[in-house]
Parts: structure tokens; C-alpha cells; sequence
């Protein structure tokens, strides 16, 4: 038997609820999991919300890392005794599951398996922002709307060690975490925004990742120089609203991008290299993991919802 973490329905983190259940044999494709550390992201606490329709009943989230305990028929590239990480494949509150091999990829050695479940999501989608989306490089001018957040805070430091001018925008109570390490660090609540971003480049800025959404995407408009692009990688505050003819007149690009729906086989193992990499250069700086038990899950969810932990929350089985 298995502890999960199943919803029957919809709504706020008391619909989580502890399950054990029997987990069966893989089939081919596949490979049987042990997990050892389970990523917890704001993606899942939308999951959990409805806002993405699941079907019930639905075991979310997305991230973990571990041991392969079975092989299914036909697998080659993994052997019984392996640590490996898996990024954006729903079902991961659990601690054991089936999953397919196509997601999963070998933890180097020198890389704690804890440090894997912890940032994986996050450290892609962060490199599908500065290495895909938009290659980032020495004189471009970044702006990161929520460079506190888990994701924000990476592409932040990530831009920088690229040679980017940076300027980071969050929560006034995070901000002192980063402020040292970009160009221009400014709270998200200041009135006026993008008046207060043009002050600071007066040209515009070259690229804009939008990690917030309505809250931030006027100042994002008004940012922008023109020619530049803006990227919603995220939308914790809900979907902007886009005058397009404005940003058409100024030829603008804006482009919603998903990791999840982009970063898949040799470019999830192209990304996760480079993202050690980095790793190992210390341009993330200190890896703070914030460990909750499976079972606690709810708890991590409200701590989230309150923003009252940092941005790499773990679930330990």
C-alpha cells in the first residue's frame, strides 16, 4: 500500500484528501517509482482550484524525484535503482506511482535528489524564458514581473548571469532577497509603475517576462520599448487584458508560453544540462528547500496561498 493524496473535487486545500491504496505493476513504457522528494508549485494549487478542469477524481501535483523500483516491458534506458526526476507529469502527490519514461530524466550525482523535486519546474520554465523564448545576452535589458517568486527569482539571477541589465519587480516584503543581485529592484504595489520602470530606462526595455499577469501588465505595456516582447509565462493575479491594436501599432510581440507544453524530449534534457549547470556555477545562489510531510500537504498549499514560505516548497512521504 501507497499513501496518496487524492480530490474528489474542486476548491480550497481541505478537498485534499489521504488515501493508501495498492499500486500497481508498470506497463510498457513505463517504470515504477519510489519517490523520495515531491516538488510543490503554484500550478498545483490551481489544479486544486478547478481552474484547469481536471478530471475527478484527480491526484495533482506535477514535480517529484526518486528511485525506479520496476522496469516495465521494453524500457532500456533506466535500470531498477536509478534516481531520477520527472517535470510536469500530474499525479505526483503520491508515495509511489506508475509513471511513462518519456518525462523522466537521470539525476547527475553531485545533485541532491531533495535539490531535483525541489526546482526542476521551475529552473526549466525558467530556462525556456532566457535560453528559448527570448536569448538572453550581454546589453539586453530584462524586466521580470514577479522576481520574488520561485520561477521569477531564477530567470532573475539567470538574465543577470547572462549580462542582462535586469530589473525586478515583487513583493516589497521579498524584494531584499534579490535587490543586491539585479540592476533595479522595485515593489510591485508602487503607484505608477511603468512610469517608474521608463525612469529607470528611459528607452524601454528589450524583453519583458510576465510571471503575474493582470495585476502587472499595464506597467509591463508602458515598459515595453517598442519592438520588444513580452512573455506571459504565468498569471497568479488572472489573465491580462490585451489591447492588441496598441501593442500592433508599436509592433510589440506578446506571447503566452508553457513549459509544460513546449519543453518535452531532447529539449527537456537539453534544459535540465544547462540547468545544473548553473547550478553548479552558483549563479541561483542557495537552494532553500522547505520540507512538509505528504501527508501535510494542505498545510503547504495555505502557506502558499499566503505566501508565507519561500518559493521551494517539498513533500517528504
Amino acid at each position: 500500500m501507497t499513501t496518496v493524496i487524492r480530490m474528489y473535487k474542486a476548491g480550497d486545500p481541505s478537498v485534499l484528501v489521504t488515501e493508501e491504496e495498492e499500486v500497481g505493476h508498470p506497463g510498457a513504457g513505463q517504470v515504477k517509482l519510489r519517490h523520495e522528494a515531491i516538488g510543490v508549485n503554484f500550478v498545483d494549487t490551481m489544479f486544486r482550484s478547478g481552474a484547469f478542469g481536471a478530471p475527478l477524481p484527480f491526484v495533482t501535483g506535477v514535480e517529484a524525484a526518486g528511485i525506479v523500483t520496476e522496469l516495465g516491458p521494453g524500457v532500456r534506458q533506466f535500470e531498477v535503482g536509478d534516481r531520477v526526476a520527472y517535470f510536469f507529469a500530474p499525479g505526483a502527490y503520491a508515495a509511489e506511482r506508475v509513471i511513462d519514461v518519456a518525462p523522466l530524466i537521470r539525476i547527475p550525482d553531485d545533485i541532491a535528489t531533495d535539490i531535483a523535486a525541489g526546482f526542476l519546474t521551475k529552473g526549466v520554465t525558467a530556462w525556456l524564458a532566457v535560453r528559448h523564448l527570448h536569448m538572453v545576452k550581454p546589453g539586453d535589458t530584462v524586466l521580470v514581473q514577479g522576481a520574488t517568486g520561485g520561477v521569477g527569482s531564477l530567470v532573475t539571477r539567470w538574465a543577470k548571469a547572462l549580462g542582462a541589465t535586469v530589473i525586478a519587480v515583487g513583493s516589497a516584503a521579498k524584494l531584499g532577497g534579490i535587490a543586491h543581485e539585479v540592476d533595479h529592484a522595485l515593489a510591485s504595489d508602487e503607484p505608477n509603475l511603468g512610469l517608474r520602470i521608463r525612469a529607470v530606462t528611459p528607452q524601454g526595455v528589450d524583453v519583458v517576462y510576465e510571471f503575474v499577469g493582470k495585476a502587472t501588465f499595464p506597467a509591463s505595456v508602458k515598459a515595453v520599448r517598442d519592438g520588444g516582447e513580452i512573455f506571459t509565462i504565468g498569471a497568479a493575479s488572472g489573465s491580462p487584458e490585451i489591447d492588441q491594436a496598441e501593442l500592433s501599432a508599436r509592433s510589440v510581440t506578446v506571447a503566452h508560453a508553457s513549459a509544460a507544453a513546449t519543453v518535452k524530449g531532447a529539449m527537456l534534457q537539453q534544459a535540465s544540462t544547462e540547468l545544473f549547470d548553473r547550478w553548479r556555477e552558483g549563479i541561483f545562489g542557495e537552494i532553500e528547500l522547505h520540507r512538509y510531510r505528504l501527508v501535510d500537504v494542505a498545510q503547504a498549499h495555505r502557506d502558499i496561498a499566503s505566501r508565507s514560505i519561500g518559493p521551494n516548497p517539498i513533500l517528504v512521504p
